[in-house]
């Protein structure tokens, strides 16, 4: 198994794998070092870090062959698992529904922008429209679950109007994460003109108050730290 980093964060482990069907322009992910590691070697990890929580992301896990052997045997253990994934394997992310608790997926535009999504993804238009595809069967699948739709804060590409188009395939999710762009330099690498984080935070709470009007909660992430915003 190909992993970026294997760490302990607070009551969690983090298990994030090399490689990815996307080659999304502003991902620092894609570009990073790997390790190999059997599925022994991360289950003794886990086991010997004394947490019952792990988060497992990427660039994209869902391309391990080994990821559902994987959770099988971290669920048999009792491990609560969230499963982090871009959409692009629905197949993977069903057969992973046994095992884990719930998922994240990324909503990076909406979906019917297929322009935007071509510069996002750095898809052709052929490949994205079959990425727009798996990624809808994925978040039927993932809405199964306790599901948290990561969005990505890129002026220009999410925006009041966008996010308003955005709220049909919001609606049934646990929650919306908003990502302020470049906030986290663990997460991006400059993109569209921007080299600092980027929108204000004053307009992520704007469209935060759009979207919690069809999910029950929104978590607004940035240089300003984290506000939650709840339906009620």
């Amino acid at each position: 198994m190909r992993l970026i980093n294997m760490s302990l964060k607070g009551e969690q482990v983090h298990l994030d794998f090399f490689g990815c069907n996307l080659k999304c322009p502003y991902c620092i992910h894609i570009r990073q070092p790997f390790e190999e590691y059997s599925i022994d070697e991360v289950v003794d990890f886990v086991s010997n870090s004394a947490v019952k929580k792990v988060f497992i992301g990427g660039a994209e896990p869902t391309l391990q062959k080994d990821l559902i052997p994987l959770l099988e045997r971290l669920y048999s253990m009792g491990v609560e698992i969230i499963l982090k994934s871009d959409g692009m394997k629905p197949e993977v992310m069903e057969q992973s529904l046994p095992f884990v608790k719930g998922f994240v997926l990324e909503l990076k535009a909406p979906l019917e922008d297929t322009a935007a999504l071509e510069e996002l993804t750095g898809l052709s238009s052929k490949r994205v429209k079959q990425y727009v595809e798996n990624l809808k069967t994925s978040i039927d699948i993932a809405k199964t679950r306790w599901l948290r739709l990561w969005v990505r804060v890129i002026p220009g590409y999410v925006t009041e109007e966008s996010v308003k188009r955005m709220l049909p395939v919001m609606e049934g999710a646990s929650e919306v994460l908003l990502y302020q762009f470049l906030s986290n330099p663990e997460f991006d690498l400059p993109f569209a003109g921007y080299t600092s984080p980027v929108p204000a935070w004053e307009d992520m709470e704007s469209l935060a108050n759009i979207i919690v009007e069809q999910v029950p909660r929104v978590i607004i992430v940035g240089e300003k730290g984290r506000k939650i915003i709840a339906n009620g």
